[in-house]
């Protein structure tokens, strides 16, 4: 029997930090007046307005009819760009309308309030819209024209006013083509922080099943033990005063043991790595330590023998997985195998596998799995880390239980060849 195990080996906790998540959207907020669409409504409008009226008194003076229609259709023209978000198609159809009828007026600012009814289509509406939008506009001025050459608009205005027009479309296509791309980088990096979430709340849940695992290891196997002694010290103290005496040190080892072993887990848990815990760089319990294990469950009277064969693998964590099968097993016999007159623990390293169980001859009480049940789901939950199975149950063949797990060989390990 070689059993081989690593004194100083690592604790099989591993250490999960995750970054807390910063939400994208802090980082795109706009501020200002930037981020109410109504003030930039407004504000649009009124710059139209405002440069057109003066643009209208500087050429035309301050007076006659044709003025006063100059500046109604400016106020239509501005008061149409209010709705150019919510109702672009109107918006540019109204200010499409006045430009053809104005064209013709000096310093006529039509065009320009057309060509902003047209880039807000292609920024709020669609692409598809905005072809027909650009394709319907400058359908009517050419129209327009061609049919009334000189009387509203001749060609080469029509030409130059289409120019523009094509001009503030393509410059909103590009606007709302950045926009989309905005838009799903926030969604891309709203789901990685989502997903982050997640992988940490997944993460989290792993480790405290592994807490949960380890505390259930410790502190059953532990009282297991110490409850045995005790009430075998209890029995004997009137007949052997010297063995209780014995027994009742044995209950305060192992419950020194114990404390240490969960100062140990506490101490990986804590951040630093000091915390003032004694005993918290201690590492985790291997193939080195059964021997010892085996022979403390012997001092509570458990008939334990040990068969071993091969060379174990110097992987810590698949050391403390084997560990624990063995400790679980033998406390589980402990506890609830009555009148067992022999507990086998067999272990064997080969490179197909690793196989390690302990079978008992005992009587098992009608409540014993479902009071191992805890102590079974954590063993099987340990041996399918490392890609094991694990098998717990009565015997078929006699009385007695039976735990068996077994180990297979991993991608780029170190297991005897």
């Amino acid at each position: 029997m070689n059993w081989k195990g690593d004194a100083k080996g690592r604790t099989a906790f591993s250490e999960v930090a995750v970054a807390a998540p910063v939400s994208s959207g802090e980082s795109l907020r706009r501020s200002g007046w930037r981020s109410n669409p109504r003030i930039t409504d407004v504000l649009a409008a009124a710059s139209y307005t405002g440069s057109a009226v003066a643009a209208a008194a500087i050429f035309r003076g301050t007076g006659g009819p044709v003025f006063v229609l100059q500046l109604l259709a400016v106020v239509v023209s501005g008061t149409a760009l209010l709705f150019r978000r919510r109702a672009p198609m109107i918006s540019l159809a109204a200010t499409a309308g006045i430009m053809v009828v104005t064209f013709s007026a000096p310093a006529s600012f039509a065009a320009v309030a057309t060509a902003m009814a047209l880039y807000a289509v292609a920024v709020y509406s669609s692409a598809r819209r905005t072809v027909l939008g650009l394709l319907g506009t400058g359908g009517i001025l050419l129209l327009a024209a061609i049919l009334l050459p000189g009387s509203i608009v001749d060609l080469g205005q029509a030409g130059q006013a289409i120019v523009v027009l094509v001009i503030a479309a393509l410059i909103g296509l590009n606007v709302r083509s950045h926009r989309v791309y905005l838009a799903t980088l926030v969604d891309r990096a709203d789901r990685l922080v989502r997903e982050r979430e997640h992988l940490a709340s997944i993460a989290a849940a792993a480790e405290r099943n592994a807490i949960a695992r380890e505390m259930h290891d410790i502190v059953s196997h532990g009282l297991a033990v110490m409850i045995s002694l005790a009430h075998g010290s209890a029995e004997i103290a009137a007949i052997d005063p010297a063995r209780a005496v014995d027994a009742m040190r044995q209950v305060a080892e192992t419950g020194r043991v114990a404390v240490a072993d969960m100062r140990r887990m506490l101490g990986v848990l804590n951040e630093d790595g000091t915390g003032g815990l004694t005993g918290a760089v201690a590492p985790a319990p291997g193939m080195a330590d059964v021997p010892a294990l085996v022979e403390l469950f012997r001092s509570t009277g458990l008939p334990v023998v040990v068969q071993a064969a091969g060379v174990s693998p110097e992987d810590p964590g698949i050391q403390l997985a084997i560990y624990r099968v063995i400790q679980e097993g033998l406390t589980n016999a402990l506890k609830y195998a009555r009148a067992a007159t022999a507990v086998m623990v067999r272990v064997r390293f080969s490179a197909e596998e690793i196989m390690v169980s302990v079978t008992d001859d005992g009587q098992q009480e009608t409540v014993s799995f479902g009071s191992a049940g805890r102590g079974v789901a954590g063993m099987r939950e340990r041996v399918a880390l490392y890609g094991g199975t694990l098998n717990a149950g009565p015997r078929t063949t006699s009385s007695g239980w039976s735990v068996t797990a077994r180990f297979q060989p991993q991608e780029g390990a170190s297991w005897p060849r």
